[in-house]
């Protein structure tokens, strides 16, 4: 980055940054990668990596998530939306 670039960082709150976290770690992806906008696909993941990143969000969050869900899991904001479903549980 150079002198004077002003870069745009989107907001996160503490679930989507704590699902961002888990999902740079798994991807091995530089955080900035990560939008609310990126998909697993994208982001380099395929669906041994999706089964990884489903179990550490069980495991960090102590939530079961049900396949019906899990099979929705695809993106940022569709795990995001998928762990506050279950943490309101």
């Amino acid at each position: 980055m150079g002198v004077g670039e002003i870069v745009f960082m989107e907001d996160f709150d503490d679930i989507e940054q704590q699902v961002r976290n888990i999902i740079v770690e798994q991807l091995q992806v530089d955080v900035r990668n990560v939008t609310k906008d990126s998909t697993i696909d994208g982001l380099g993941g395929d669906s041994l990596k999706a089964l990884q990143i489903l179990s550490l969000f069980e495991t960090h969050f102590n939530i079961s998530i049900s396949d019906e869900d899990a099979i929705k899991i695809n993106s940022f904001k569709s795990a995001v939306e998928v762990v506050r479903k279950h943490l309101k549980k």
